[in-house]
């Protein structure tokens, strides 16, 4: 049976504008998302999706269950007759993406580089030790923000939404995963033919038309085996939703 409507999850920094562009007009696009988010109550429900994509919106309790939130209070007699699904990123390469992106933006990260010694910055010697010293603070404040019990710690909102695993937000307080699929990020262009296949949508793209907007940030930083092993254990459950995604 097809389904009717289809809901896209995004997660941080697995390619969010090649999607939505992708997606038109199935998915509908709130027109401020930035400087006057539109919430639940004044929108439509074409414009759910959007709005729970954006960041910005608070959830309460609901912050990182955001299939959840979905089923339960904004599709509550629709989800299960929806084709749910989001694209899972490798996690060490989000986890570099997130760094570079946080970092580079100044979302909480200026701080980091004002603590790395002066002396290596002044003399612009081992530029692999402050990358390799701001990404141990970088991991270091992501643990401590899911620690917190605020979303706004410890560098905001921005900063929070953005480093939160994948996991808690597609599965329900038993663990369970609530997305029809879950797609690789590396087949974005055939998910999305997927998607739009089971729900009775004609419209197909040709992967090798599509060019993802990538960044290189392997080139820039290859994390060190201890770092690899603290994102291993931060994004644990990430990296067996990625193993299970659809190749």
């Amino acid at each position: 049976m097809k389904s009717t409507n289809l809901f896209w999850l995004h997660i941080r920094k697995s390619a969010g504008m090649t999607t939505r562009s992708l997606l038109e007009p199935y998915y509908v696009e709130v027109a401020n998302r930035v400087n006057k988010p539109k919430s639940f109550v004044q929108a439509t429900p074409r414009e759910y999706n959007d709005i729970l994509n954006n960041y910005r919106v608070v959830l309460g309790e609901y912050q990182f269950k955001r299939c959840l939130f979905a089923k339960k209070y904004l599709y509550p007699e629709n989800w299960d007759n929806m084709f749910s699904f989001a694209f899972s990123r490798e996690p060490i390469d989000r986890c570099i993406s997130m760094f570079f992106y946080l970092f580079r933006t100044g979302h909480g990260l200026s701080e980091v580089m004002a603590s790395v010694p002066k002396k290596c910055i002044a003399q612009r010697l081992r530029l692999r030790y402050c990358l390799t010293y701001a990404f141990d603070v970088f991991l270091d404040s992501i643990h401590e923000a899911l620690l917190s019990q605020s979303i706004f710690c410890p560098f905001g909102l921005h900063f929070t939404t953005h480093i939160a695993p994948m996991w808690s937000d597609i599965t329900d307080l038993e663990g369970v995963v609530l997305l029809k699929q879950v797609y690789r990020l590396e087949n974005l262009v055939e998910g999305i033919n997927h998607a739009f296949e089971q729900c009775g949508i004609a419209k197909r793209f040709d992967a090798n038309c599509i060019q993802l907007n990538r960044n290189y940030n392997r080139k820039e930083y290859i994390p060190t085996k201890i770092q690899k092993r603290k994102i291993e254990q931060i994004y644990n459950k990430d990296f067996e939703v990625y193993e299970s995604a659809w190749r």
